[in-house]
């Protein structure tokens, strides 16, 4: 996980950590990104103490914004971290050889032609996305239900979305974890017992906002 004003992510730096995600080799998935067609990064907004959600979606070019507390002067601040997102991802994409691995033809794509192979990605804020009630500190509980709903190819919920359920049931599911690593003596996630295999998906016919 990296914050998106780590000053080895920033454009034009020498040096790229994100390397190694794109790689797989930070990810507990051990999957390279050209192996998928969307990233889930949970980005932290230092300025406003809040997480948001984005996905990248390499086929469309584009990072799309799932925010839970949209309000007057929070959009503009969101927006500036993502877009610091939006310049380095292309950069280390290119480094990495990332489009002759995954396939994707930038002279031709539909998506890409059009776009210098350094411009940034586009940026879209997702519209009617569940909202945190003012004055809540569940963001991140927010984020981690999105990332789940799109991974199993759920719908959000949102008349029954309970922040209360959920802390139980999360807190349930890391002692279940805890208590089988003990049991096996591991000392790290990678020594624990391995979890089973998912099929990651984004839900298609979101409504997105252009920026």
């Amino acid at each position: 996980m990296y914050k998106v004003d780590d000053a080895s992510l920033i454009d034009g730096g020498k040096k790229y950590h994100l390397y190694e995600y794109i790689s797989g080799f930070c990810m507990h998935a051990t999957v390279p990104w050209h192996m998928v067609d969307h990233i889930f990064i949970p980005v932290h907004i230092k300025a406003k103490h809040h997480w948001v959600l984005v996905v990248i979606s390499f086929n469309h070019r584009c990072i799309y914004v799932y925010d839970y507390l949209l309000a007057n002067g929070h959009d503009a601040v969101v927006l500036s971290e993502i877009e610091k997102l939006a310049k380095v991802i292309p950069i280390c994409l290119i480094a990495y050889k990332f489009y002759e691995n995954k396939g994707i033809d930038i002279d031709n794509h539909p998506n890409y032609k059009l776009n210098e192979k350094m411009n940034p990605f586009g940026v879209s804020v997702v519209e009617n996305v569940l909202q945190q009630p003012s004055g809540s500190l569940d963001c991140d509980l927010y984020m981690v239900t999105y990332v789940k709903c799109f991974t199993f190819g759920e719908d959000v919920p949102s008349v029954d979305f309970d922040p209360d359920l959920i802390h139980i049931r999360y807190t349930s599911l890391l002692w279940d974890y805890g208590t089988r690593k003990a049991e096996v003596e591991t000392q790290s996630d990678d020594e624990a017992p391995m979890r089973p295999l998912r099929k990651i998906e984004l839900i298609e016919g979101t409504e997105v906002h252009d920026i």
